[in-house]
């Protein structure tokens, strides 16, 4: 195992093992199972005591390549996977300083105490230290081995003790900051734990001695020589009876086996500390009935609405926990509010969630099976992982959505033959169409799946999203009948405070908070904190005073305000940290976020460290690039309030740049994410780069059949005509076109491909002439067309001359078509004979898949 350059704490074996280039992956296990872990490489398996070295490692292989700082690991991401099991290594995360005491890491206090040595110590040491070297060259001279033999022993502790408070590039290490504690921590874990395995199995412990990295930052980072497939859990499951709300077992599937109830895989929600859930009673009982009808097969959808922070995630939260309890496995899929939608985002969420939770990477590319080319078209970050996905198939715009979302429907029934699901799709008034779409086709589909969906979104969105009103309008007409969800009665919000505060509130506190938050959950726990914050509530001795006057309680009119009085306890140095986050997203990453902050790493830990400790942010297990989340949207909106609109601009032109920088494997699919920020940065931008993140976040949303988000992609890059040559602007007239058919707007698009075909007969281009000709042709039949589609066609050939290409056999066979269509057989028949001879001429399989039809 190796470290990062600063801390070279690197695991040793005896014998370093020589291992050969193999063409397909070997077989190893890491799999847990109760309180022991199962390991196997090759034809050697053996077990292991849990501890939490083996919780860290499981989650470093999980996501190879991928580096997670150690407050990260020592937060509890590594340990989310079985979080309900009493187990060292999985426990959930640690929600203070007594769960990072567990975790092996001494908390005294927020932030750090200081430089481990100041300039005054440090000058000392070296001053030492030349004294030492020059003893140590004085004895050398003279021969006195034994005088030269100590001052070497002495020149070696002064340089570890300097090395212990110097890191990288000289910086002074803080002495107990969070940071500092958790490396040494898990790496002595780790280290601990591979030399373990290393005395089971010589071959496993080398292979994790070469690659996994520690220090600041853990990874996995595989041999390029030596693929390994990791297998995290068992493949197939057995039978077995679960539990329903009542306590009985539930029905089993007929004809399929069932899974045991285990957990939240990997937690779709943060897990930090939550106010007791309180309430909702009627709600709860209807989520429950239709999961425990989805055992039985029968499955639904739900859809929760109501204002912000009204609680409608989080019951959502309540329900997955229910529903892991009895057997199901939970994905969620977030929206989020952008100027450039990504197509089906919440969907590449639950579809990346699947890969997250599989068993191994063999199991998840069996079970998504001949649906992978469509699953990696929404989600492309798959094919890193499953090179050898095909390309899907060539179909025209209406049937390739058709196919696309059909293909959706099968991978989840697929899934859903061994496990019940449930899918939460959470903050849907920022949905795109396309998911919005995908959402309805599958609503008509799962009564007879053991899945249930629930979705969430918030009102008063019907300006900024008519689709999400379309969508509520044709699920109503299916029968289903959004949940509205209000405030909390005086009841609960009484329990509420009494949860918070570890004691019964007194009555005026209860009616001062209820009135001005009228039982909004997240309002009552703002206006809550606030006036503990501000010392209105306890007395010296920490007890609810006594003479409490509702008239002396400077109670903010919203929540904005209350949540904007809060942050005014910040410095504004934290402020700034905190804002930049909040430009970055809801979630966030060290890494994106050191890029663009401009403050010392350590300074970024001890900021983080307190936004934690007040509520303001939590560990999110959204993915391992987005390990904090704000804990709430209207947070991040409170902050993004407090910065001028030329400095947000500005950092979003920053954050656009560091996601190139951080992310560069994933330039392609973070287009759309470019795009967005950089639209925001307004002037700030580079408007080339605007320009060629739209076409490319335009052309996935094509590939994907996200017809809506790819004209929305390609019209804003047409409106920066300083920035595109001719060329460029026909290909997106033309890429525009094809959207606009691909939504049988025909009015548009075909004035637009003909106007891109104009362009590149201007420029003589020959190749994109003929392609331009046939997408004409194709879009004049869709269209139904005929006569028009005819002429086109000849006109194409016409330019074409006798060359052999796939684009003369695509115009004569849509010649043919449109031939055939006004009854024109002869000349049809003619059309079509002569594109099948020009396709097996040269013996092209594309050429004769188009002359035939296929």
């Amino acid at each position: 195992m190796e470290t990062r350059t600063q801390h070279p704490e690197a695991v040793q074996t005896p014998v370093p093992i020589q291992f050969r280039k193999t063409s397909s992956p070997e077989h190893a296990i890491f799999r847990k199972e109760g309180e022991y872990w199962t390991l196997g490489y090759g034809d050697k398996s053996f077990r292991l005591k849990d501890t939490k070295g083996l919780g860290y490692l499981a989650h470093l292989l999980r996501h190879p390549g991928v580096e997670f700082h150690v407050l990260d690991l020592a937060g509890g991401i590594a340990r989310q996977q079985e979080k309900y099991e009493a187990s060292p290594s999985t426990r959930g995360l640690p929600r203070g300083a007594e769960d990072l005491e567990e975790a092996g890491i001494h908390v005294g206090s927020l932030g750090d105490a200081g430089e481990m040595l100041d300039e005054q110590a440090k000058a000392a040491y070296k001053r030492r230290l030349s004294e030492l070297r020059e003893e140590l060259e004085e004895a050398k001279e003279v021969g006195n081995v034994e005088r030269a033999e100590h001052r070497e022993r002495e020149i070696d502790a002064l340089t570890r003790e300097l090395s212990r408070a110097v890191g990288l590039g000289g910086r002074s290490r803080r002495a107990a900051s969070a940071s500092e504690r958790a490396r040494q921590s898990i790496t002595k874990t780790i280290k601990s734990v591979v030399e373990r395995i290393g005395q089971s199995d010589a071959r496993m412990g080398d292979v994790f001695s070469r690659c996994i990295k520690t220090g600041n930052f853990c990874s996995y980072r595989p041999d390029p020589d030596l693929q390994i497939a990791w297998e995290f859990a068992a493949s197939t499951t057995e039978p077995s009876e679960r539990p329903t709300s009542s306590g009985e077992p539930a029905p089993a599937h007929a004809g399929r086996p069932q899974a045991s109830a285990v957990m939240l895989d990997v937690s779709p929600f943060p897990l930090a500390e939550r106010t007791a859930f309180v309430g909702r009673e009627s709600e709860v009982s209807a989520i429950r009935a239709a999961i425990d009808r989805a055992l039985s097969g029968h499955g639904s959808i739900v859809m929760l609405g109501g204002g912000p922070g009204v609680g409608k995630t989080r019951l959502a939260m309540e329900m997955s926990e229910y529903a892991s309890r009895v057997g199901f496995r939970c994905v969620v899929g977030r929206c989020y509010e952008r100027d450039e939608p990504v197509p089906f985002l919440p969907f590449v969420e639950i579809i990346e969630g699947h890969l997250a939770q599989a068993a191994s990477l063999e199991d998840h590319r069996r079970r998504i099976g001949d649906n992978a080319a469509e699953l990696a078209q929404i989600a492309p970050s798959i094919r890193r992982v499953f090179p050898d996905i095909p390309q899907p198939l060539e179909l025209p715009p209406a049937q390739k959505r058709r196919y696309l979302f059909q293909s959706v429907s099968e991978a989840l029934t697929r899934c859903a033959q061994t496990r019940s699901y449930l899918y939460i799709l959470d903050d849907l008034q920022w949905a795109d169409e396309s998911s919005l779409a995908l959402l309805i086709h599958l609503a008509n589909r799962i009564a007879q799946l053991p899945v249930v969906i629930i979705g969430t979104f918030r009102d008063g969105y019907s300006d900024s999203n008519p689709a999400l009103i379309r969508t509520l309008e044709e699920l109503v007409r299916m029968g289903v009948r959004p949940q509205k969800l209000g405030g909390l009665p005086t009841v609960a919000v009484a329990q509420m405070l009494r949860e918070l505060s570890q004691r019964e509130a007194p009555e005026s506190l209860l009616s001062l908070i209820y009135e001005e938050s009228q039982g909004n959950p997240f309002f009552v726990e703002e206006v809550y904190r606030h006036l503990v914050e501000g010392g209105k509530v306890f007395d010296a001795a920490g007890q609810f005073r006594t003479d409490i006057k509702i008239e002396e309680f400077d109670v903010p009119e919203n929540v904005r305000l209350v949540i904007n009085r809060r942050l005014e306890r910040l410095d504004e140095n934290e402020k700034r940290v905190l804002a930049a986050a909040a430009v970055i997203g809801r979630s966030f990453s060290f890494q994106l976020l050191t890029a663009i902050s401009q403050i010392d790493v350590d300074e970024l830990f001890t900021v983080i460290e307190k936004a934690q400790q007040m509520g303001i942010i939590i560990p999110s297990s959204e993915g391992p690039e987005r390990p904090f989340t704000f804990t709430h949207e209207l947070v991040r909106q409170t902050l993004l309030a407090g910065i001028s609109a030329p400095r947000q601009a500005r950092m979003h032109a920053s954050v656009a740049d560091a996601i190139e920088l951080v992310y560069p494997d994933a330039v392609n699919e973070r287009a759309g994410e470019i795009a967005d920020h950089l639209i925001k940065a307004g002037s700030f931008a580079d408007e080339r780069k605007l320009v060629r993140n739209l076409t490319l976040a335009g052309n996935s949303a094509l590939d994907a059949a996200a017809f809506e988000e790819a004209r929305s992609s390609f019209l804003t890059a047409l409106s920066h005509q300083g920035a595109i040559s001719a060329k460029e602007r026909a290909e997106l007239l033309a890429r525009l076109g094809m959207a606009e058919a691909g939504l049988e707007q025909w009015d548009t698009a075909l004035p637009n491909l003909r106007k891109s075909l104009e362009v590149y007969i201007g420029h003589g281009d020959r190749d994109m002439i003929g392609r331009s000709f046939s997408e004409l042709t194709d879009a004049l039949i869709l269209a139904g067309r005929f006569p028009d589609a005819i002429e086109t066609a000849r006109r194409g050939l016409a330019h074409l001359g006798r060359e052999v290409s796939v684009d003369r056999v695509r115009l004569l066979d849509g010649l043919s078509q449109a031939l055939a269509s006004v009854e024109s057989h002869a000349p049809a028949r003619k059309a079509r004979k002569e594109a099948l001879h020009l396709a097996s001429r040269p013996a092209d399989p594309k050429l004769m898949a188009r002359a035939v039809g296929a």
